[in-house]
């Protein structure tokens, strides 16, 4: 996958300090551009996402990243990435309705060409969740995931399609004070491969959280992967997160990296 991330590194980074803050009177629409966590391929995202939140956030209490999931709020994305040989889609949504019900949804879509081959993978998810009390968070998810290959060789061609659907619950636990406190996340993802994540987010304020994000294979010929993040707000409308992952074994290579640059009109 010839995706050249570090190529856009210097350039997202030098863009997120010279950004102006722009003046609004509301605060509904997002802009994220960048690539955050390769390693785990179901909660990825590369190129370039718009999100939409149903509600203003400058009026609403809480850390900058949590404002929706705290208050409750809406939101809708669409975002993707091409540069010819390979392409990438994702569409997702969190809708909140009465009795504490959270209803996710989305889409992914990953292309990948070559000269003779052709790599094609499908992820869709739903997700339905109750707000047990003010901190907890229970919920279920469904993943149908299809990957396509296909190889073109001469007068000969081959195609290999395989198709998976895969059902766990989750639980999301957020405790924050004063904008202090933590934001943690374990379920099981399913896609090309099957693993669990747990996610451990500590936010320091409102603008600046550190985090750690584990994704646990249950395959041999796979590593697990832990990435450390770390996300600051220069103010309310624009932040950087980054964030670099191994493997806890001597021998682990960088797997993964996280550069996102957030902006909010």
């Amino acid at each position: 996958m010839r995706l050249g991330v570090f190529g856009f590194s210097a350039v997202f980074l030098l863009v997120s300090l010279l950004a102006p803050a722009p003046v609004v009177a509301t605060t509904q629409h997002q802009l994220d551009i960048g690539f955050a966590d390769l390693g785990g391929l179901d909660e990825s995202f590369l190129g370039a996402r718009y999100r939409y939140f149903a509600e203003d956030l400058e009026s609403k209490n809480g850390p900058y990243e949590l404002k929706a999931h705290l208050n409750r709020i809406n939101n809708y994305a669409a975002g993707g990435f091409s540069n010819g040989d390979f392409s990438y889609l994702n569409i997702d949504a969190a809708v909140y309705g009465p009795e504490g019900l959270v209803m996710q949804a989305s889409l992914q879509r990953i292309s990948d060409d070559y000269k003779y081959w052709r790599d094609t993978n499908y992820l869709a998810s739903a997700a339905l969740g109750k707000q047990m009390n003010e901190n907890l968070q229970l919920g279920f998810n469904a993943y149908y995931s299809r990957a396509e290959s296909s190889n073109i060789n001469g007068e000969h061609s081959t195609e290999h399609v395989s198709v998976e659907w895969t059902y766990a619950p989750y639980i999301r636990w957020t405790d924050i004070d004063n904008n202090q406190g933590w934001d943690l996340e374990l379920k099981q993802l399913a896609g090309r491969y099957r693993y669990v994540q747990g996610r451990a987010v500590y936010y320091v304020n409102q603008a600046w959280s550190v985090g750690l994000i584990a994704n646990i294979r249950n395959t041999d010929n796979l590593s697990d992967n832990y990435e450390l993040q770390t996300q600051y707000w220069f103010n309310q409308h624009v932040a950087l997160k980054f964030g670099l992952g191994s493997g806890l074994d001597s021998g682990s290579d960088l797997n993964s990296m996280s550069l996102l640059l957030t902006m909010r009109l």
